[in-house]
């Protein structure tokens, strides 16, 4: 079951990335109905988020490393650090941005500003993502 829950995460990170790039190009642009395919972002972001949850505290890497190795020895080695501190802070902060830009979008409209918190989601996703060239964290594109 856990490799089928790490493909499905995998999958659905080309799934937030597709509907970040789609959302922040109609943030800044004329297109009605902002609000729908903003929902599927925030949708589909916590759902991979409670994903990487249970793959962190219950899988072989993230929290199990701190258990394994402890703390000093984690922060001192980049993959066990990548896995148990980056990759889930970064995602987490990303989250935190595309809800807070989706409740912005939703009482206040404004649509720029909701685009600035996707950008800066967009960025914080494609510098944790454990892309193949990743030396030592790598993962498959798909």
């Amino acid at each position: 079951m856990y490799t089928a829950l790490l493909y499905l995460h995998s999958l659905l990170r080309w799934v937030i990335i597709i509907l970040l790039l789609l959302n922040i190009f109609r943030m800044f642009s004329a297109s009605p109905n902002k609000i729908g395919l903003s929902k599927m972002l925030l949708i589909a972001a916590h759902i991979t988020l409670l994903l990487g949850l249970y793959q962190y505290f219950f899988g072989g890497s993230g929290f199990a490393y701190f258990q394994q190795y402890g703390a000093d020895a984690v922060m001192k080695n980049a993959v066990y650090r990548f896995w148990a501190v980056e990759h889930i802070t970064g995602m987490i902060a990303a989250i935190i941005f595309i809800t807070v830009g989706h409740i912005s979008l939703k009482k206040t409209g404004h649509a720029k500003r909701t685009g600035v918190f996707y950008i800066i989601a967009l960025i914080l996703i494609l510098a944790v993502v454990p892309w193949p060239f990743r030396e030592g964290v790598g993962r498959p594109w798909f």
